[in-house]
């Protein structure tokens, strides 16, 4: 299918109902909402809580393995594995959904970039020390590119904060060539230390007061410092200026480096897609489940949420499923070995074998991860419509995203975000009918 990114020029007429419903807030639910919205939809979002980004550290993973340029390599590997959900959604539909990510995280103040010079993945540490190759990160991230590093790294934890540990980030950082040193900083006196969420240590630095302390005790301790690094705490209402702000005053480029959840980036960018969504006209359901669905023959008509003690039925053209994997309980299972899709009953590929000691090996840390995770999902056809055992779409205006798709598992695969994007941007311009090569069902404006 010819891809062309859709900037916002090909979009639909204007509809009396709910063109599309998207069922799930995570990534690609929201990044779904986000490509209908753009295409000029009326959308509906709905979801039983917020997805990954709140416990994930908020960098795009596109393809964690290349040594090289990203896109060729997700190119070759969609060419060569039609089944994965790269191959079915097609690198095209990658770097569109990458692009309209971009184009919308920088309009609600959250620029995330990537190495500009190579189109090589950026080399970002985890609060272990540990390195992680995203295609591209939050800015405050992305600062802490270690690709071309050649001075000191200074790392900054808190005293009486148990959430970060920057010593022991340090400890491997030195153990991979990488000039490092931690340095401990006071808190303001709070009662309850030890109990700090990261929330509420992005909040502190949201004060003006807050930040001119972290600025006294740092500024004259950075000699022959190259980069700074904070926990990924540097404002939750005001990260740009927080993180611009730093860099200025200690004369040094800041970055932050994932902690525990919640994921404060997550929860920024969350916070911030939302707003935008409402401002943009859409609804946004977060605390309903959606509980059955209504349907004739191959066609979903409604689906139907409970809220208050009672149903609430919405109906729509389109659906698109994001309600995640084994791990976000969009694949359900039980003690004797059954898998189901919970919300329209749609068939779930499972592991060989009846038994559950078939999802997994013997080695926890396996590098392609057991085959509960790799294996389970929904099987959809070159339209990302979930198909049944004969491989034709359940339903004709049912789309699945995201993790909830078969044949990949995203931790090991290193693309996680890459498919979500991927997929949410694939599935609402085909059910739009914004392909060249899709029946018009929809005229450019």
């Amino acid at each position: 299918m010819d891809l062309p990114c859709n900037d916002g020029t090909r979009r639909i007429k204007a509809a009396n109902g709910t063109d599309v419903i998207v069922i799930g807030a995570g990534l690609s639910g929201l990044m779904a909402a986000v490509n209908a919205v753009n295409a000029g939809a009326k959308v509906r979002l709905i979801a039983q809580g917020w997805g990954q980004p709140m416990i994930t550290p908020g960098w795009i993973s596109v393809c964690d393995r290349a040594n090289d340029d990203v896109i060729a390599e997700v190119r070759g590997y969609a060419a060569m594995h039609p089944e994965h959900p790269y191959g079915r959604a097609g690198a095209d539909a990658m770097l569109c959904g990458v692009q309209t990510f971009q184009d919308v995280a920088r309009a609600v103040g959250l620029p995330y970039d990537m190495r500009k010079k190579d189109g090589h993945n950026l080399h970002l540490s985890t609060a272990l020390g540990a390195i992680q190759r995203p295609m591209l990160a939050p800015r405050g991230m992305a600062n802490g590119d270690l690709t071309d590093v050649t001075e000191t790294v200074l790392l900054v934890g808190f005293n009486g904060w148990r959430d970060f540990y920057p010593q022991l980030a340090v400890d491997n950082l030195r153990a991979q060539g990488i000039q490092a040193r931690a340095m401990m900083l006071d808190l303001p006196e709070q009662p309850h230390t030890w109990d700090q969420w990261p929330v509420d240590l992005a909040r502190m630095f949201d004060s003006a007061d807050f930040c001119a302390s972290v600025i006294r005790q740092l500024r004259r301790k950075v000699k022959g410092v190259e980069k700074i690094g904070f926990p990924a705490v540097l404002g939750l209402e005001r990260p740009m200026p927080v993180l611009d702000h730093l860099s200025e005053q200690i004369a040094r480029l800041v970055f932050e480096i994932p902690t525990l959840p919640p994921s404060v980036p997550g929860v920024r960018l969350c916070n911030r897609l939302r707003r935008w969504l409402l401002r943009q006209g859409a609804r946004v359901q977060i605390g309903h489940r959606v509980v059955r669905s209504i349907t004739d023959g191959n066609h979903c008509s409604a689906v139907q949420v409970k809220a208050l003690g009672h149903l609430n039925t919405f109906s729509a053209d389109q659906f698109i499923l994001a309600t995640g994997d084994l791990y976000n309980a969009g694949i359900q299972s039980d003690e004797i070995g059954r898998l189901w899709e919970p919300v329209l009953g749609l068939p779930v590929e499972a592991p060989d074998g009846d038994e559950r000691e078939n999802w997994y090996r013997d080695n926890l840390l396996r590098r392609r991860g057991h085959p509960v995770h790799r294996v389970t999902g929904l099987r959809v056809d070159e339209k990302l419509r979930p198909v049944g055992v004969n491989g034709e779409p359940v339903y004709d205006n049912v789309y699945a995203v995201g993790s909830l798709l078969a044949g990949f598992n995203p931790i090991t695969d290193g693309c996680a975000e890459g498919i979500q994007l991927a997929t949410a941007y694939k599935a609402v311009q085909v059910a739009l009918g914004l392909y060249e090569d899709t029946p018009a069902k929809a005229a450019k404006k």
